[in-house]
């Protein structure tokens, strides 16, 4: 199975209609959208116009700590308008120096980690899941995922507690070692999976989340080694391979013996196609659009 990320944070719904829309057209399984009615209604165009039925619909959620649900704010009286925020950005979410288009912003932290006078700050930008998760699952939405990577276990019980009462067919819970050692990534997955029934859940081994821009060993080096890290658990749960996934994946997966459900990519398979998807005659451009295609095809083909 191949899931495209379109990221958890990302509420371009132009963008992700383009997303979508190619990478049906290749051949994609899942889309992975931010839990907004706007953002799957943008999706759902975007599989239309590709002529596919048979895609599935994640919808992410984080609890609070988590970087998916944070967005990046510029405080300008601090600005020196370097511009290095503007060049770190991979969603061109940063214009000018000191404005950000919070729908585009994804969480990722670059501009965070390039600024030179700290003036930037990431804050958390939640949804109302008790009102939005129902609604996901009425219209369509296969899988509902949980990202589980901060430290608030309160926050973390409800969610999960709503997600289940939502029934999805699949729920997913996307954890990396980050901050917790194995032991405790464990504990948390196994106190969680007390609440499913064996096999309704995918477990998303996130190697180090919204890395993936390069297209090496290395970079997916720590998703395969995490999904290891699951499978000898011997888990009642399907294992899919994220953060730094690229083309490289499935061939080190494999190497490594890891029996994997599917890989979800976002990074990279955003930065591939965003020469064509960015141009302005994409819609109209039959050529471009093929391009595009053709590109998300061979990157889907190597996931198998």
């Amino acid at each position: 199975m191949f899931k495209l990320v379109c990221g958890a944070g990302n509420e371009d719904a132009e963008s992700v209609k383009k997303l979508t829309y190619v990478y049906a057209s290749a051949g994609c399984d899942i889309f992975d959208l931010s839990a907004r009615k706007e953002i799957l209604d943008a999706a759902k165009e975007g599989v239309k116009l590709s002529g596919r039925t048979d895609v599935k619909y994640c919808v992410s959620i984080g609890i609070k700590g988590d970087k998916h649900i944070s967005k990046a704010k510029i405080k300008e009286d601090y600005c020196t308008k370097c511009g290095n925020c503007v060049r770190s950005c991979p969603n061109d979410a940063v214009y000018s120096s000191i404005i950000i288009d919070e729908k585009k912003c994804i969480g990722c932290g670059n501009c965070f980690k390039k600024c030179p006078a700290g003036a930037i700050s990431m804050e958390e930008k939640d949804v109302n899941y008790r009102e939005v998760l129902p609604y996901m699952v009425k219209n369509g939405v296969d899988i509902i995922e949980l990202h589980i990577m901060g430290h608030d276990k309160d926050d973390l019980s409800k969610k999960w507690q709503v997600i289940n009462e939502c029934e999805p067919n699949f729920a997913s819970i996307c954890i990396d070692r980050e901050n917790f050692g194995n032991k405790e990534v464990l504990e948390r997955i196994n106190n969680l999976l007390s609440l499913r029934k064996p096999y309704t859940t995918i477990i998303q081994a996130d190697g180090v989340p919204m890395s993936g821009g390069s297209d090496d060993f290395k970079t997916t080096l720590q998703a395969v080694a995490m999904a290891e890290v699951i499978q000898n658990a011997d888990l009642p749960v399907y294992i899919m391979l994220s953060g730094g996934t690229n083309s490289k994946t499935a061939e080190l997966a494999k190497m490594c013996g890891i029996n994997f459900y599917g890989i979800a990519i976002g990074s990279w398979a955003r930065k591939i196609v965003k020469p064509f998807v960015s141009q302005k005659d994409f819609w109209d451009n039959e050529e471009v659009q093929k391009k595009a295609i053709q590109t998300a095809k061979e990157l889907i083909d190597k996931c198998k």
